[in-house]
């Protein structure tokens, strides 16, 4: 029972995490609107037939119309279910793609302002259910569906309201002329019947906006995070770098850069493939991720290139854990297969930020400290200090 619990939690935080209905095409949308719909109209049924049985309900509803109005209701029960036979299994055909959409949601649209009409054009349940649908709709399809479809019934709902108002129009038909004409609010039946109609339109309606919603925030998100990330090795990319880098420079923050460029990346490649190539750029943002503190931040900020960003380290401190990786890279062993395998090593240039140095400054410097390191023989950690005793 509790591994079948613990499943079933996983199941639903995987269902809300991932973008299952946000990702759905128009026709499985459309599938689940008429099997919402369906069921809906089901408890219309029950409701009609629970009213009729009971002798002392009767007085409330139109006995006269009643007959027509359940027949008419199971009909549009059983088409709401009966579309969703021909919208499955034909969801492959280009007019049933393009067009199903449409019919559907009209259909739906009018067996549900038919049903408000039978029970009072301005009653709450009609007014906040066609408020909850419309709005769901609008979230769930793509406007100009909703619009083609809403619309005209908002034309007809605001009609039908001024016709009803003027006697032009009967008033809820469904329900007896003493219900009608006494004080609604105060009759229990009609309170509950309300009630019965609205809560499951509601809750259908709050449980879908959650999950879209949450879906929407959790695709949202990730987009988010795509934009900032590296896809191949999971760090950050030269974009989110740049912003962060911004962001240490103009808070005044001191800080050190690293820049390391993979030696001969182009050979590894070449002899083995770009799957091993690969395999380098994430072992080598693993081994990164494991020599930075809380504040420090790496990325990948070209092909074999990477960048450090050391929070309020001194020189001596960048050095070393420079020093530290490019000694660990060196010992790293990439496995082709069982009897396969080669080393790499990466060359780094080291520099410090300062107040008459811009962010794109000091990265020019660690850059030509990384161009001197390549310089000397590769497999080796030069910084910025290097290189302009060299130019002196």
């Amino acid at each position: 029972m509790k591994f079948y619990l613990v499943n079933l939690t996983e199941k639903a935080h995987r269902f809300m995490n991932e973008s299952v209905i946000m990702s759905w095409n128009n026709i499985n949308k459309t599938i689940l609107v008429l099997v919402l719909g369906g069921f809906d109209h089901l408890l219309w049924v029950f409701w009609c037939i629970y009213s009729y049985m009971h002798p002392s309900l009767q007085k409330w509803i139109n006995v006269e119309n009643f007959h027509y109005l359940i027949y008419l209701l199971i009909l549009n029960t059983g088409i709401l279910f009966l579309l969703i036979l021909p919208t499955y299994f034909l969801r492959h055909n280009v007019f049933i793609k393009k067009y199903m959409p449409y019919i559907a949601i009209c259909f739906f649209a009018c067996t549900f302002i038919h049903g408000g009409y039978v029970i009072g054009i301005m009653s709450p349940t009609t007014i906040a259910g066609y408020i909850s649908l419309i709005s769901v709709g609008l979230v769930l399809f793509e406007r100009k569906i909703i619009y083609i479809v809403f619309i005209p019934v908002t034309v007809f709902l605001l009609g039908a309201i001024y016709l009803s108002n003027i006697g032009a129009m009967s008033y809820a038909p469904f329900f007896s002329d003493a219900l009608n004409q006494s004080v609604l609010y105060q009759n229990q039946y009609w309170i509950y019947s309300m009630m019965y109609l609205y809560i499951p339109i509601f809750f259908a309606s709050i449980v879908l906006f959650e999950i879209l919603l949450i879906q929407w925030k959790n695709r949202e998100r990730t987009i988010n995070e795509i934009s900032l990330k590296d896809p191949l090795t999971g760090i950050f990319n030269r974009r989110h770098i740049s912003l962060n880098l911004s962001h240490f420079h103009d808070e005044g923050n001191s800080y050190a850069v690293i820049l390391l460029d993979l030696d001969y990346f182009k050979s590894i490649n070449d002899r083995f493939g770009h799957e091993a190539g690969d395999l380098v750029l994430k072992k080598v943002a693993k081994i990164l991720n494991g020599h930075i503190s809380e504040h420090d931040f790496v990325g990948r900020f070209g092909g074999e290139e990477f960048i450090i960003v050391l929070y309020q380290k001194d020189l001596s401190e960048a050095i070393e854990i420079a020093e530290r990786i490019r000694n660990e890279i060196e010992k790293k062993s990439v496995y082709i297969d069982r009897n396969l395998s080669f080393n790499f090593t990466a060359s780094f240039g080291v520099a410090l930020s300062a107040e008459n140095l811009s962010k794109d400054c000091v990265i020019r410097l660690a850059d030509q400290a990384l161009y001197l390191a390549k310089a000397k023989g590769r497999n080796q950690v030069c910084h910025y200090l290097e290189v302009s005793v060299l130019e002196n």
